[in-house]
């Protein structure tokens, strides 16, 4: 008899038992950052010694003897993944077989066996599980170049020593029943959410400013959405100010927020429990907004638990920092905080996520592509028709915050976000943050944004002279280069952008940062996938000069092809003007040159462009 609830080891679960996604559950939808973000906790738990780690539940259905997954698939998949990366690219294969089944879709058990064997799986064949085997193998290499411990002690613990808890339905269970209830109720409650009743919990029966407290909390918690919108503002220019224009200012410039607590309402007064705060719906708590201008729909850099950290951090005034969303109670301590620290707490979190809003970096969903952008919101009266009558005020979210430096700006916090992805890497973020905030009452000076620049390009070069140079002063080679490197040459590049065009035909205006995370050869280390037929000395072959970044589908596609197929390729294609400045920048060598691209095109390219990046730090200094 199959036991109903049991705790796995990875190896156990990848290894025993048969397992099917059934066709209602969606398809596999991690990212690299979750499969890292995955690894990074294993680890963690690693370096802390800890007997075991446990990842979660899985919970199954079962039926003749296979189990079909109705909540953990995701991370089930995942760890299928990193089994099969570690089996092909690390050496370690504790895999016998997979164990994982797609009844409902044949691309994907055919991509997963195709991946288990080792066969070569066609561009047309692509899909999310090829990319998340790509993901998988990148997040292994970065965490054990990051961690520098033991690669097999670390491999062996996430097998033997990582622990899921898979539990069984009851056959007889109305699955359809079990999704209403786990849908509507039957969700844990979130870290964050256990830390806001605790710290509501800290006004004690002065139910008003619990209230008054949440209101700030949901206002910052809803991330993707300007905190200005979540106050009411008044409908007429000539109407008494409400809480928005209170609270922010009548331009919504005010940054050093003062008294909140005093300037926002409460509808009214419920005796309620601090789990009913929490757990009711949003429209239930908000008050009407006045009308505004569009908003295109954006993400954030950052999650709103990271942001939370990154406050507390600020408000703490330490250097000493961590973003782990999963200690985030533990750091906190809300058992040592009183009533005063969870106030100034909520001033601080609604000041920061208004300069968040307004002063870094979003990316935006247009209608083809996405594209970064900072935006402030700006007061503005308004007409309903052309005959006159009442005037009314909105939001514009509409005027550039930096005016003529904001491109420059845009791209300086694009090149850290699309570096540093995850959200517990999100040390730089915490850092220019932290400058706002010691620089808050100079966030409206007309001279702001050039100093706010400078320090965005002081910074860069800090984490370019850590990660850019051997000790001799050389640019680092292949394996030993990060991404980071290349995204802050292309910012060297575009600040040249005005001398490199008369050799280049390159549209450096319209060059945007994208998340690209994958090292390309232009020159091939193995050319048409033939080992041993390299044209290239090594010194030159795993040369800066000779290497690009570009995303994972790209890299996959271009293979072992010549810098010329690659080329016409593109070409054909009309996606280059997407692509790194560098890269670009190589595909038009290649394109001038009279002879093939070699070592001579190589050496040339970087003897360009080191004295510009030397020239560029040395001013920064």
């Amino acid at each position: 008899m199959v036991e109903t609830h049991i705790s796995l080891s990875v190896n156990r679960l990848l290894n025993e038992d048969s397992y099917a996604i059934p066709l209602y559950q969606r398809n596999f939808a991690w990212t690299y950052d979750e499969i890292e973000q995955l690894l990074n906790d294993v680890a963690d738990a690693f370096q802390e010694q800890r007997e075991n780690y446990y990842i979660g539940t899985l919970v199954v259905n079962e039926e003749n003897g296979l189990f079909k997954i109705i909540d953990g698939q995701q991370r089930t998949t995942a760890l299928n993944l990193i089994a099969l990366a570690l089996k092909y690219e690390f050496g370690f294969d504790r895999l016998k077989a997979v164990n994982l089944t797609f009844p409902a879709r044949k691309k994907s058990n055919e991509n997963i066996q195709k991946l288990f064997t080792k066969q070569k799986i066609s561009e047309d064949d692509e899909n999310e599980l090829t990319r998340g085997y790509r993901h998988a193998h990148d997040a292994l290499k970065k965490v054990l170049e990051e961690r520098q411990f033991d690669s097999q002690s670390f491999f062996e613990y996430l097998f033997d020593n990582v622990i899921i808890f898979r539990s069984i339905l009851p056959n007889d269970l109305d699955l359809n029943l079990y999704f209403e209830r786990f849908n509507s109720r039957g969700e844990q409650l979130e870290a964050h959410e256990i830390l806001k009743a605790q710290m509501m919990a800290k006004f004690g029966e002065d139910q008003e400013m619990a209230q008054k407290f949440a209101r700030i909390w949901d206002a910052c918690a809803e991330f993707d959405k300007p905190v200005l919108k979540a106050f009411q503002i008044r409908s007429r220019p000539n109407n008494p100010d409400e809480e928005g224009e209170k609270i922010f200012g009548k331009e919504y410039a005010n940054f050093k927020l003062q008294e909140v607590f005093d300037k926002i309402g409460v509808e009214k007064l419920e005796t309620k429990s601090l789990l009913e705060v929490i757990s009711e719906d949003k429209s239930e708590r908000g008050r009407a907004v006045s009308k505004e201008s569009d908003i295109s729909n954006y993400t954030t850099v950052i999650d709103f638990p990271t942001f939370l950290l990154q406050v507390f951090f600020i408000m703490e005034g330490s250097n000493e920092t961590t973003f782990d969303d999963k200690k985030l109670l533990k750091i906190f301590e809300i058992e040592r905080r009183d009533r005063e620290w969870v106030q100034q707490f909520g001033q601080l979190l609604l000041t920061m996520k208004h300069i968040f809003d307004t002063l870094i970096v979003k990316n935006v969903q247009l209608e083809n592509e996405t594209e970064w952008q900072i935006k402030r919101g700006q007061y503005e009266t308004y007409q309903r028709n052309e005959n006159g009558g009442w005037k009314y005020v909105r939001i514009n979210f509409q005027k550039n915050t930096f005016d003529n430096l904001n491109k420059n700006i845009i791209l300086l916090q694009s090149m850290f976000a699309v570096t540093f992805t995850a959200n517990r890497d999100s040390r730089w973020l915490y850092e220019i943050l932290q400058f706002l905030c010691k620089h808050i009452e100079e966030l409206n000076d007309q001279e702001f944004g050039a100093r706010f620049k400078d320090f965005l390009e002081k910074m860069a070069v800090r984490y370019a002279e850590e990660r850019l140079f051997t000790e001799d002063g050389n640019i680092k080679k292949y394996k030993d280069i990060p991404v980071y490197t290349f995204n802050f040459v292309d910012y060297v590049l575009w600040k040249n952008r005005e001398e490199l065009k008369k050799d280049y035909d390159v549209k450096f205006e319209e060059f945007k940062f994208a998340y690209r995370r994958s090292i390309e050869h232009w020159f091939p280390q193995n050319p048409n996938g033939q080992d041993g037929e390299c044209q290239l000395p090594a010194e030159f072959l795993h040369s800066f000069g000779n290497l690009c970044i570009i995303t994972d589908s790209q890299n996959s596609r271009f293979g072992n092809s010549y810098p010329e197929a690659k080329l016409e390729q593109w070409e054909r294609e009309g996606i280059f003007h997407r692509q790194s400045l560098k890269l670009q920048m190589m595909a038009e060598i290649t394109k001038q040159k009279d002879s093939d691209w070699g070592a001579d095109q190589i050496k040339e390219l970087e003897n360009e462009i080191l004295p510009m990046v030397n020239e560029f730090i040395g001013s920064k200094k």
